[in-house]
């Protein structure tokens, strides 16, 4: 296979200077190989961090406790929101309205809501945005908003923000896709960028030649560097993934510049 072949390749520093010759097509799908296993270890990290926190709502519970009468006919458990009803309640806290019992087939993505369905919760923006949680999976225990409205104090403080939390971790995994297809993004764009540039900045080596890589080329040639970088920036990233893309920018750049020096004039007149 062809990917198995290029990162040998990679390794090949004697003789990288000469595998320009490649289809472009392939090489690129190379690189985002590449960007893939370079962006793993953030990624890891996202996952089990269990991506980007919202916080707004946890947050707003913990700076002012709602003085919500919560319906006494519902409860959340078994991954379910259980009414006797069919009738919606309507709340509203710190320019969020929160409704439970959600029974329309239409959502209203202009306000800023949370709504809560039988078997999930959706939360708008205000900006034509939407994001789901299924089965409440953030709620693992048995939550009886009898038993809420019961409470005083800061034990009904407390009990709002533990909550107002369940409530953003039943979006866990909408959150962590959403994150991590972001930061692949961010990293292969980025990486895409750095290339495209270095590749500019290969080309100051033409005024030592008669002869040198076209331009197209010394981004297939780049792109055959990444292999060394990237392997060093995965391992390094296991351990600290903030110092990975330094890691692979560092590697790229010395790698690139010592083959230069060193091969350069075996391919080069």
């Amino acid at each position: 296979m062809f990917l198995v072949r290029y990162f040998k390749y990679s390794f090949g520093f004697s003789k990288v200077i000469s595998r320009v010759n490649e289809k472009f097509w392939k090489v690129l799908i190379y690189f985002l190989i590449l960007g893939l296993i370079a962006a793993f270890p953030l990624n890891s990290l996202i996952v089990r961090e269990q991506g980007w926190r919202l916080n707004f709502i946890e947050e707003s519970f913990t700076l002012q406790t709602p003085n919500w009468q919560l319906p006494e006919t519902c409860l959340i458990t078994a991954n379910k929101l259980i009414c006797e009803t069919n009738e919606s309640y309507t709340y509203t806290h710190q320019g969020i309205t929160y409704i439970f019992n959600y029974q329309e087939t239409e959502i209203d993505r202009s306000i800023k809501q949370v709504l809560f369905f039988e078997n999930r919760i959706v939360y708008t923006n205000g900006d034509d945005a939407l994001m789901v949680g299924y089965d409440y999976r953030g709620f693992s225990d048995t939550l009886d908003f009898r038993t809420l409205n019961l409470m005083t104090g800061e034990e009904r403080s407390e009990a709002f923000v533990e909550f107002g939390r369940n409530i953003e971790q039943t979006f866990g995994p909408y959150i962590v896709f959403y994150t991590v297809l972001t930061n692949t993004f961010i990293s292969i764009s980025l990486n895409l960028l750095f290339i495209v540039l270095l590749s500019f900045v290969l080309q100051l080596f033409r005024f030592g030649y008669s002869s040198f890589f076209k331009y197209v080329d010394s981004i297939k040639f780049l792109i055959f560097m990444m292999g060394l970088p990237t392997v060093l920036s995965f391992i390094v990233g296991l351990f600290e993934p903030a110092f990975s893309p330094v890691f692979f920018q560092f590697g790229m750049g010395i790698s690139t510049m010592i083959v230069m020096l060193v091969y350069g004039k075996r391919y080069f007149a």
